[in-house]
């Protein structure tokens, strides 16, 4: 699972328990997404989810790795993430892509803050609740050498006793670091199949992703997800995005229980 996989898929699983209590969950399940950012070959990638009540706060899933939130309420979330970014190895299909310099897997730190309205304290006769967060995290280890910053906003919508669905749009930001090495080509490893290419930072993608949630008993739920994921700026106009696409989709399901 590469940065594509983890920006257009796990994220978007911590939106599915804004609204549940605080109670034990995990779940586990497939999804399909591409290999690599900007990359038009997909493949299948295993899924988790994951949230627990500790006596700090919150702990739950966030891409590869967690999130803590440290102030136990659906009005203001804040606190730390810890996450693993795997980079791009020489395992790709494209043999040219693959040829490229590893971007080695790296640890990420960083913070969020997240809030919920419901839109009934506006005024208005819904029981449907806007949600927002930012996130942003920076390399501690050795890889990108980056920060990524992504900012969301959603809208969880029960449309029946046993089903919510959580429509969300999102801006995805990187650095000059973090863009090159994803997207960048230098001049020794340029060739007659992929330009130099120097990336700079600024907005890499936005996102528009829907999640739906299906109870189906007190312990067991069941999640769909479909995302749609379209590249901006150096990120777009990279020669390795060119030798794929711009856009990317995703779409998985889990399965989650209850403890």
């Amino acid at each position: 699972m590469r940065q594509t996989i983890k920006s257009i898929t796990l994220a978007i699983v911590s939106v599915i328990f804004f609204s549940q209590a605080h109670a034990a969950s995990v779940g586990v399940g497939i999804g399909r997404a591409a290999e690599f950012s900007g990359s038009d070959e997909s493949q299948f990638v295993p899924m988790a989810a994951f949230e627990f009540d500790t006596p700090i706060g919150i702990l739950t899933n966030n891409q590869l790795g967690a999130k803590l939130d440290l102030i136990k309420s659906g009005a203001l979330d804040t606190g730390p993430i810890l996450r693993a970014n795997l980079g791009r190895n020489d395992s790709v299909s494209d043999d040219v892509i693959a040829a490229l310099p590893e971007i080695e897997a790296t640890a990420e730190a960083g913070w969020f803050i997240g809030s919920g309205i419901r839109l009934e304290s506006l005024g208005l006769q819904s029981n449907a609740i806007i949600i927002g967060d930012i996130a942003v995290v920076t390399d501690i280890g050795d890889g990108h050498g980056g920060t990524h910053i992504k900012s969301s906003i959603g809208l969880v919508m029960p449309v029946a006793e046993n089903l919510r669905f959580i429509p969300s749009i999102s801006l995805n930001y990187a650095d000059d670091n973090y863009t090159n090495s994803f997207y960048g080509v230098d001049a020794a490893n340029a060739s007659a199949n992929l330009s130099s290419f120097q990336a700079k930072g600024g907005i890499e993608s936005t996102q528009f992703a829907l999640v739906a949630v299906r109870t189906i008993n007190a312990k067991w739920s069941m999640t769909g997800i479909a995302a749609f994921n379209t590249l901006q700026g150096d990120a777009a106009d990279s020669p390795i995005t060119d030798r794929g696409s711009k856009n990317n989709s995703f779409a998985g399901v889990i399965l989650n229980y209850t403890f």
